[in-house]
């Protein structure tokens, strides 16, 4: 026999291999037996096999035989291929082998697709038996291709049997004969029609435990959608030809539609789908999707020839941009038939190139693609080519965030979770990440979110230093700001009990090592929580007590401190960032002064940091301006070691000094120097001050749904109108008004939201006012000269996308229609109940929170927090219970309980300034 046939036998077995229950099919004698060949013939093949290291040997009993570069590609590398057991196989497994759910293989899952995932993955996790869902789109979308991922993930959660069935009925087949539809659908008894010579199961049942998935589900008829209510309302089937024995069957509904859902669709069919789902055509796919999904089919071809070759950039350019009317399946077609053609030129050989002429010469056509410029770089396609190599490329801010929190881990494991031995590494890792989030924030699209970061961990900082005793600089302010933006796309939740439990040893290490770095961390990280609206992980802790325990270190006595003072937002702190990076030491301090803050208090807190680090080789202060001057005979008469004070501090300055520092050079030959060196340079300049324009947009219901408005207000502003567009907290809009920096750094037009933050000179426009077009000119007045044609676009857009039914669609993944009309059924019987009518303003706000209430009682993710709610209980119970019963429409449809604490919310918005007259108290 072939050794060649004796590989491909165990290539295709080991992509099975049970480490747990490990088959014989990997033993000799099974071997033997297939080939019908001789025992110690083949044992003889595969040790030679495994001297060449083709295969890995484990010497258990029995001996078992894999195929390496299979067994690798499945499961992961070894550092040899002889084993003495399964369980020392086992142990050469990384730390960190990639365990991501289905959907996360699903291209776009985290950007075109992510409404679509949080769509699925609710209707999944909804308790007994999910929610049925209804996927809308074109011809060639993916939709299929996503049932089959959401079959997968369930089987992967265990939300069903690992063996429970994925049943596809495509309607359009039946499209002609209805009865035959239902019958094959629901089943038929026997002499149901003629023909039925027995009981027959249909695809509801053969479905039982598992997913049915009706495609093309349009082809339905009235009836037959009817028939469909039994199931969806009682959990039952009829056969045909027996309507008194009801069949019980558990199965998650899928259904998938190419047509408009008004035309084909009862009303009431529509009513019964709370998550209905639109897959995007191509061409609104991200332009890095588009080049994914191509990578994608390229290395899909290249596993089926089984033969490396590279792509033109030419071939990728064009493909990203052409336009296919089979969608993805129509991209996908395309390069395969490019793959194939090229290949049979080459007449199998590996090495072979894809070009623009095995592209189908009908898609190079002009109308059929975008003109665009530039090129890309041809790429090399072979066995080690994935799409994640390119999500690194995509975002590698994310990818260095998760290396690290991998890297601390095992370089912890490695110590023998010794804190003591490991922590300068881990905290140098750290230092690394942090640098290079700092270093590329220009990649950054959001920089508002980034500042609104900034501002909430300066704010948070300064309130905590008090308490806690600890004085900070500038440094740690944007070191934890830029991680926390670009961690705050990053989740990162192991699921590997050994990685959990490292992870919880570590993080016990660091709170008995740095108890005060540790206390500090946690509770900045549970201030920000709130703040931030952002999810904290274990690793976060761990990161931030490691990079702030380096404050607890002692100093080097042996330099002077030095200190850099300056007023303003940042500026001490860039200067002493720039400065200490380039010294490659942590030479310099720094101090933000707000412009208000007096030159004693100034030197209060210069003295108090002195005293809390003391060296006796001094302090050198580097300050900004010449009120600054001021502070020396407030030192001299509280400090006790030399001081050198430098004015009009440059970042050139500090280099210079900071250079002298550490060359330890005495403190009048720094004076000396620096007076000999400095040069002033002057220039006059007339500039044109002109602050930007901005809007602000905030919503009581919080800031993701302020981002979700100021989104649709971006698409509204005509593009040559130099606009900013930013969302903000309604509680701090309306507590710090314009003392927020925000208005310092912009001039803010308007605020548009659900609720006025009543800033004073500044003008408020409701989502109502918006809606109706009657504010639009206190926009667009404020631009002087503005051309005609804009406005007149300006109120076309607004009118297509601030509709009612765009603002909801926009906020919640439910269906819109659903939840517009649920929304209403509550006011109605709110009104009907206290004889009184909501105003429109309150009526819009009533919209857009429960809109987001309903989505958050799904997910069973309520608010939980509300002040006074035991007071409000107490003097608002009347009003309390009619709205409790109001909203029972709404409990009573989505199986859901509202709890007190969002009840409460629902009343503020009722009857907090409400022009609704006040119900009786009970007080």
């Amino acid at each position: 026999m072939k050794k060649s046939n004796l590989l491909l036998y165990l290539e295709n077995q080991t992509a099975f291999f049970d480490f747990v229950e490990p088959s014989k099919n990997f033993t000799s004698s099974e071997i033997a037996k297939y080939f019908n060949v001789k025992r110690n013939t083949i044992s003889h093949y595969l040790n030679q096999l495994v001297d060449a290291g083709e295969l890995i040997k484990i010497n258990s009993r029995p001996v078992y035989f894999l195929h390496m570069q299979e067994f690798e590609k499945q499961f992961f590398d070894v550092s040899k291929n002889i084993f003495s057991s399964i369980e020392e196989l086992k142990k050469d497994e990384p730390l960190f082998k990639k365990k991501e759910d289905s959907f996360s293989m699903l291209i776009g899952h985290d950007s075109s697709l992510s409404k679509v995932v949080q769509q699925l993955k609710t209707a999944c996790f909804y308790p007994d038996g999910g929610l049925p869902v209804l996927i809308t789109g074109e011809s060639g979308t993916g939709k299929s291709h996503i049932v089959r991922i959401m079959y997968h993930f369930c089987q992967e959660k265990e939300l069903i049997d690992s063996e429970a069935p994925l049943v596809v009925f495509n309607c359009a087949q039946y499209a002609n004969n209805p009865e035959l539809l239902t019958s094959n659908l629901f089943g038929y008894t026997k002499g149901a029609f003629t023909g039925a010579d027995s009981d027959h199961q249909g695809a509801f049942e053969n479905a039982d435990g598992g997913i049915l998935f009706l495609d093309e589900v349009h082809r339905l008829n009235p009836e037959g959608q009817e028939k469909l209510f039994t199931y969806l309302d009682q959990g039952v089937i009829y056969r045909v030809g027996d309507t008194q024995i009801a069949h019980p069957v558990k199965t998650r509904l899928v259904f998938a539609t190419t047509e408009n859902l008004d035309s084909s669709f009862l009303t009431t069919f529509i009513r019964r789908i709370p998550i209905l789902i639109e897959i995007p055509h191509l061409e609104k796919r991200t332009a890095t999707e588009r080049l994914e999904l191509i990578y994608s089919f390229f290395i899909e071809e290249q596993r089926r020839i089984k033969c490396d070759f590279t792509v033109s950039g030419q071939v990728i350019q064009l493909l990203k941009n052409m336009h296919f009317i089979g969608n993805v399946g129509g991209l996908r077609n395309t390069i395969k038939v490019a793959v194939a053609k090229s290949y049979a030129k080459s007449e199998g050989t590996d090495g072979f190139e894809v070009t623009v002429y095995d592209l189908p010469s009908q898609l190079l056509v002009n109308e059929n693609r975008k003109y665009v410029n530039g090129s890309m770089e041809r790429v090399v396609i072979n066995s080690e080519t994935s799409v994640l190599s390119i999500a690194e490329q995509v975002n590698p801010e994310k990818q260095q965030i998760i290396r690290l929190y991998e890297r601390l881990l095992l370089e912890y494991q490695k110590s023998s979770k010794d804190i003591q031995q490991v922590e300068g590494v881990l905290k140098e890792q750290i230092e690394d990440l942090f640098d290079y989030l700092l270093f590329r924030q220009d990649r950054v699209q959001n920089q508002e979110f980034l500042l609104y970061v900034t501002q909430q961990v300066q704010e948070t900082l300064r309130q905590m230093e008090i308490s806690h005793q600890m004085r900070f600089n500038g440094n740690i302010v944007y070191s934890i700001s830029y991680y926390l933006f670009q961690r705050s796309g990053v989740y990162w939740v192991p699921q590997d009990v050994e990685i959990n439990e490292l992870m919880s040893n570590l993080s016990t290490s660091l709170h008995d090592h740095f108890p005060r770095s540790f206390q500090f961390s946690a509770r900045l990280l549970a201030l920000l929580r709130e703040k931030l609206d952002l999810e904290i992980f274990e690793m976060d802790t761990i990161i931030l007590t490691l990079y702030i325990s380096q404050l607890d270190l002692p100093r080097d006595v042996n330099y002077p401190q030095a200190v850099i003072i300056a007023h303003g937002y940042a500026t001490a702190s860039s200067i002493a960032n720039v400065a200490n990076r380039l010294l490659h030491r942590n030479v310099f301090e720094s101090f933000d002064m707000p412009l208000d803050v007096s030159p004693k208090e100034i030197a209060e807190q210069i003295i108090e940091y002195a005293e809390y680090n003391a060296s006796q080789q001094g302090l050198i202060i580097l300050a900004d301006m010449g009120s600054l001057k001021e502070i020396d005979q407030l030192f001299t008469k509280k400090l006790s070691i030399p001081l050198l004070l430098i004015n009009n501090v440059t970042t050139s300055l500090a280099l210079s000094v900071g250079e002298k520092i550490l060359r330890k050079t005495s403190f009048p030959e720094i004076r000396t120097q620096v007076e000999t060196s400095m040069r002033l340079e002057m220039k006059l300049i007339y500039p044109e001050i002109k602050m930007r324009k901005a809007i602000l947009t905030t919503c009581m219901t919080g800031l993701g749904t302020a981002t979700k408005i100021s989104n649709l207000l971006k698409k509204s502003l005509p593009d040559k109108l130099d606009v900013k567009i930013i969302p903000f907290e309604f509680p701090v809009l309306k507590a710090d008004k314009q003392r927020n920096p925000v208005f310092s750094l912009y001039d803010v037009l308007c605020v548009i939201g659900t609720d006025n933050p009543e800033i004073p000179d500044v003008n408020y426009i409701s989502l109502e006012e918006l809606i109706s077009g009657k504010s639009t000119d206190v926009i667009l007045d404020s631009f002087i000269g503005i051309d005609p044609e804009l406005k007149r676009m300006f109120n076309n857009n607004i009118v297509r996308n601030f509709s009612i039914k765009k603002v909801i669609g926009s906020i919640t993944i439910l269906d819109t229609d659903k939840v517009i009309l649920d929304v209403e059924l509550f006011m109605q019987k709110f009104e009907e109940l206290t004889e009184q009518r909501v105003s429109n303003p309150k009526r819009l706000s009533l919209f857009v929170h429960i809109s987001c209430l309903i989505e958050r009682l799904i997910r069973n993710a309520p608010i939980e927090q509300y002040d006074s709610l035991d007071n409000l209980r107490q003097c608002r119970k009347k009003e309390l219970s009619l709205i409790k019963d109001a909203f029972s429409v709404i409990e009573l449809d989505y199986s859901v309980k509202l709890p007190d604490s969002e009840l409460a919310y629902i009343h503020d918005i009722l009857f907090n300034k409400l022009d609704l007259p006040s119900i009786d108290e009970d007080f």
